[in-house]
Order: structure tokens, then sequence, then C-alpha cells
């Protein structure tokens, strides 16, 4: 079969059914609020155009009228997860990409970079037909020139930082993103006229500053941890600034970092860390991308059965990475990221702000989808509890969108009908919410059989082996 056509006939066919949801009543379920923790035990939830309409005990009779009745007796009631850093619409990638978000509830995404066309030309053509995400629509990466992504835009001089920041604005993206080799100027003249025209600015640190500096500069997220941790290591900006050819993933692989992690400065990092609270500077570690990059070392596909929902030759580009990678740089890299992940918890304590992202694209070993559910056992790996690791991929996304704005509860009546229902309680352990038993995107229910037929979709559409 020709790649994609089974994936896309489900998708166009779910699109129908999505136009016409009908209202739904969720009986008997655990509903968890990620708010306080509190779970409220044998609830009926209904949900009418795309948003929770009532919640009642489950004793309570239902009104007359249309009403799809889900026997949701035992299970949990969660909000739908959101994974806060992809590149989901480089290449076409939301053919795949969107019904393994849906299969795996996550409702929605933001998009952290695509290319100026192509990302243009998908947003001109409107709602997709099927089941998709809500999106958070970044920026091409604004950064040196050349740029180091081919996404990238260059940005050589002040003003010209300043003429894209407008250009951007009034095309519509709900954030600048910045990269890795803005100069400190040019990084200041594009901060300051997204401030003016009402946009926030988030991204990597670029190399030639410091988190602290980014921070007062207003920047909203961090993305990778990029300098967080170089930051704590007395002598490691220097050497990075004076680099030109530097990236900041090759900086977790470069010796020095690596044998530089015992200088580490508790004190000094405690310092950035009240600097980054204060400032309320997200973090978006994406430890499952910088984990498959350099720990995850699948040799064989046997090892990992979701690779056959990649593409043939996305599939082939990973297990080239393993083959070919060098062990040195393997090393250093491994040392890096579990010096990072125990610095995600730490940055936690302090009340640093933590958003759940994977990065996924066609990056090593992140599955869409299932990657978000690899990073919230990373984060309680690193340090979380289950329900803050929870919080990352709901409560903490929605403050992230609201903005300072008064936030409703996530499940109330009135709030979206965005939800996924598990088998068993996530706040006990956060593997739980692997086993999805039905979601909900923008009211419109999937039960376990339409996911099964959307991950059977994309595993279909790939040429045989």
């Amino acid at each position: 079969m020709r790649p994609f056509v089974l994936a896309l006939t489900l998708f166009v066919a779910a699109g129908a059914a999505f136009a016409q949801a009908e209202p739904v009543a969720l009986i008997g379920v655990h509903v968890v609020h990620v708010e306080n923790g509190r779970i409220e035990r044998s609830q009926t939830v209904i949900l009418r155009d795309g948003r929770i309409q009532a919640i009642q005990p489950e004793s309570q009779a239902l009104a007359a009228g249309p009403l799809r009745r889900v026997d949701a007796r035992g299970l949990y009631l969660t909000p739908g997860l959101w994974d806060m850093h992809t590149h989901a619409h480089r290449a076409g990638r939301e053919r795949w990409h969107y019904p393994m978000y849906i299969a795996n509830g996550v409702v929605g995404i933001r998009d952290a970079a695509t290319h100026l066309g192509s990302g243009m030309a998908f947003r001109a053509k409107g709602p997709p037909a099927g089941p998709a995400p809500r999106v958070i629509w970044g920026s091409p990466a604004l950064d040196r020139a050349p740029p180091a992504l081919a996404s990238g835009l260059a940005v050589e001089t002040p003003e010209a930082g300043r003429q894209l920041v407008r250009l951007l604005a009034g095309l519509g993206y709900d954030f600048i993103k910045v990269y890795d080799g803005l100069s400190p100027e040019n990084y200041q003249a594009i901060a300051e006229e997204a401030k003016r025209v009402g946009i926030p600015v988030e991204g990597h640190t670029p190399l030639t500053l410091s988190p602290t500096d980014v921070a007062r500069a207003g920047q909203r997220t961090i993305e990778h941890l990029t300098l967080v941790l170089e930051a704590c290591i007395p002598g490691a900006l220097d050497w990075i600034k004076v680099d030109p050819s530097a990236d900041s993933m090759g900086l977790m692989a470069d010796g020095r970092l690596a044998a530089s992690l015992d200088r580490f400065d508790a004190a000094a990092c405690q310092a950035q860390s009240r600097v980054l609270a204060e400032a309320g500077v997200w973090q978006v570690p994406t430890l499952v991308q910088t984990r498959g990059y350099f720990v995850v070392a699948h040799d064989d596909p046997a090892d990992e059965p979701r690779l056959a929902f990649v593409p043939p030759e996305t599939r082939a580009e990973w297990l080239a990475h393993v083959r070919d990678g060098k062990t040195a740089e393997r090393r250093n890299g491994a040392k890096v990221f579990e010096r990072q992940s125990r610095l995600v918890g730490e940055l936690h304590r302090a009340g640093v702000g933590i958003l759940a992202g994977t990065d996924a694209s066609d990056e090593a070993w992140v599955f869409p989808g299932s990657a978000l559910h690899d990073e919230l056992a990373l984060l309680v790996d690193a340090g979380l509890s289950p329900l803050d690791a929870l919080r990352t991929a709901t409560l903490n996304p929605a403050r992230y969108r609201a903005r300072g704005r008064p936030l409703a509860p996530l499940i109330a009546p009135g709030s979206d009908a965005d939800l996924v229902l598990l088998h068993e309680n996530p706040l006990e352990d956060i593997q739980r919410v692997r086993d999805i038993r039905g979601v909900v995107a923008a009211g419109h229910w999937y039960s376990p059989e339409d996911l099964a037929a959307m991950v059977a979709g994309v595993r279909g559409s790939w040429p045989r082996d």
C-alpha cells in the first residue's frame, strides 16, 4: 500500500465523525483534579458542544435527550496531555504524528518551529479533516547567519531582527523562537521589539548569553535546559562564548563539559534558579530527546516495538545513529544527561516551572505521542512526584497558555472537553498514563477501538520491509 493512504483514509473518516460529535456521558468515572491532587470518585461527566456541561454523582439520573453513554466505572479521568515541544509540521509529519498524538492522549502540542513556507501553507488550509491536537505555533528559529537549522531565519543586524519580529507577529505566530547563534545585540533587539508588539520570546539560550540574561530580557521559556547546567559550572560559559561554531547539542558531547561536572557550584545554581523562578521562565527539558541521542542504544528493531509506527527512512536513520555514533561522545553526553536529569529535580524544588516536551520530529527514539509518557517517567526519575509530573503536561501548559490570567479548573463545568480516560490511578504510578481507555479531544469521544484504528492506520501506511 502506498505510504499514508490507509492512515489518511482513517483520518478523513474520523474527521466526518469529528464534525458530528454527539453529546457524551462518561458514567461512574473517578475524576483526577490535578490542581490539588483530589480524586472525585464515581462521577458522571457530561460533554456537549466541545465543553464539559456537567459533573454529577453517578447515582443522579441523567437528563432526557440524546446522549451517548460510556461505562467508565472504576476508570480515572485526567485532563488531556500536552507535548510542549514538538516539530510536527515539517516534511508532512503531521500525517502520522497527529493520529499518534491523539491515540496516546496528547490533545495539544506546541510546535517549536518549522519551515516558514510549509508552516504558513499548513495553517492556511484551515482545521484538519480528522482528529488533531490543538497547536501553539512557534515561529521559525531566529539565528545567526547562516542559521544552524534549514528552517531557521538569519539575523545579521539588530534591525533585521526587529523586522523579522514584526513580520512573524503579523503572520499570527504565537511566539518568537530564538536559537543558539544570536549575538547579544541582535538578541536584545529581538527581545525589545517582541515586547513592543506584544509577542513572547521563547526558545534556546543563545550561546553568547546566559539563562539569567534571557530571563531578565523577558524570555518566557528555555528549551532543552540550554546553558542552565553550564551556568552552574565556573568558567564554562567563558569557553562556550568564544567558539562561534558551538551548538547546544554539541556541547553535551564535548569532553570539556563532561570533565567539568565535578566543579558544579550548588550556590551559583541556586542563585540562578531564584532568578528563573522570579522571572517565571518555564523550563522545557526534553529529557527523552537527550536520552535518545546519548543513552538509548537499540541496534535491533526487535528491541523497540514502537519502531513499527515510524517511517522506514526515519527508522533507518535512528539505527544508523546507534551504529555510527562515536563512543566518546555518547559517553560524555550520557554523563551530562545524568546531571541534567538531577538538575531538573533541583529546579522544580526551587520553584522553577517545568513543561513536559519531547522534541518529537525525527529525533532518535522520540516517538510522537508515547514519548510524552516517556518524558513524564523521566521527570519522576528526576525527583518529581507523579502528580507534579502529570501537572507538567496538564496544569502547567494551561498556566502557560493563560499568560497570567485567572485559570479555571481543568475538569469542571464550562471547561474544554480535552480529557484522557485511564485504567488506573496515575497519581500512584506515572507509568499508568500509558494504559489509555479512551480520549476526548475538543469534545469528541474516541473509544479504545477508535484509538486502535488510528494506530493501525499509521502502522499499515508504511511500505512492507
